[in-house]
């Protein structure tokens, strides 16, 4: 019995002196350097990063670029030539805790999400409705916000939404996020290896169909290890995974069907993180559902697939 104690006592502190000195090289998120081409917006909860990409004439609708769960704004650099090529404002910015914004300690619920993207667009003097495109995590967001902030709104456009998940994920990966919501075991698992949150490009592997303009995988790399090095970014995602029903929200989906407002989504067949299961329910719940389906493409199909996405988002807003 006193070498099995010695041995959790043991097991016990190693952990602890794992854990203390990844949190020793975690950087001040105060001392984040934004790129210049960006810039700072000051919320009522912090400091969030915007940038916009201005076609030739600026006389062309804005779209409003919402990415997901853990990979910042990065995700979109594939995609935005093509929709400033053809016109279209792109405002571009990385959520609260993730990327070059701050990282409040706060509980990252869904309406945090949405009002601080009302926030930014009363930040930029957005006078007009805007076109805005959700992916992932962005998916219930966007959805929201069009339910709360109707009349700021032109059109909403999905990438694959989170929502839907519930009834089609593994167990394990069930198992998983209930896991992270222990508080002590997701907070060791953050800060010593909060790599764990990051999927990586895995359509440029597993797809025999490459696309020449998708995000290089150094790039995300290099975007996503920065965001790691400082504090808050793992306790961001903790909190929203706790306070941020994304497993199960479809109230805001069935919401904005009731609503006078077009609609669309793109998802890939083979998307092992939002299934591509949920694509039928969405289809019920959102009627007049202007649809592109993306054989053996993965959830990264943001990213991996910019010019299908593109081409999606573009020949639907030319029919509204």
């Amino acid at each position: 019995m006193d070498i099995f104690f010695l041995i959790l006592a043991s097991i016990f502190t190693a952990m602890l002196i794992t854990y203390f000195y990844f949190l020793s090289k975690l950087k001040n998120p105060e001392t984040i350097k934004i790129p210049e081409e960006g810039n700072l917006a000051d919320l009522k909860n912090g400091k969030l990063y915007y940038r916009w990409f201005l076609p030739k004439e600026e006389n062309g609708e804005i779209l409003v670029l919402v990415h997901g769960f853990s990979t910042p704004s990065v995700v979109w650099e594939g995609v935005i030539p093509f929709l400033v090529e053809n016109g279209y404002k792109v405002l571009v910015y990385d959520h609260y805790g993730r990327g070059y914004s701050s990282r409040p300690k706060v509980k990252y619920t869904k309406s945090l999400y949405v009002d601080s993207l009302n926030e930014l667009i009363e930040n930029q003097k957005i006078d007009e409705k805007v076109n805005l495109v959700g992916y992932s995590m962005g998916g219930p967001i966007v959805a929201g916000f069009s339910e709360k902030f109707t009349s700021k709104v032109k059109s909403v456009s999905f990438i694959a939404p989170a929502g839907y998940m519930s009834l089609h994920v593994s167990w394990y990966q069930k198992l998983f996020y209930q896991i992270l919501t222990f508080p002590l075991i997701s907070q060791f698992i953050g800060v010593v290896a909060p790599s764990i949150f990051y999927g990586g490009n895995s359509t440029l592997i597993l797809s025999t169909e490459e696309d020449e303009n998708h995000v290089p995988q150094n790039r995300l790399n290099e975007i996503y290890s920065e965001q790691m090095s400082y504090e808050g970014f793992t306790r961001s995602l903790l909190s929203t995974i706790k306070n941020f029903n994304l497993f199960r929200d479809k109230s805001s989906f069935k919401g904005i069907g009731k609503l006078d407002l077009p609609c669309s989504v793109i998802w890939g067949t083979s998307d092992e993180t939002v299934p591509f299961e949920g694509h039928k329910e969405m289809q019920k719940d959102v009627e007049n559902l202007f649809s592109t389906v993306v054989e053996n493409a993965y959830h990264d199909i943001t990213y991996s697939m910019p010019t299908k996405v593109a081409r999606h988002l573009l020949n639907f807003l030319k029919q509204i």
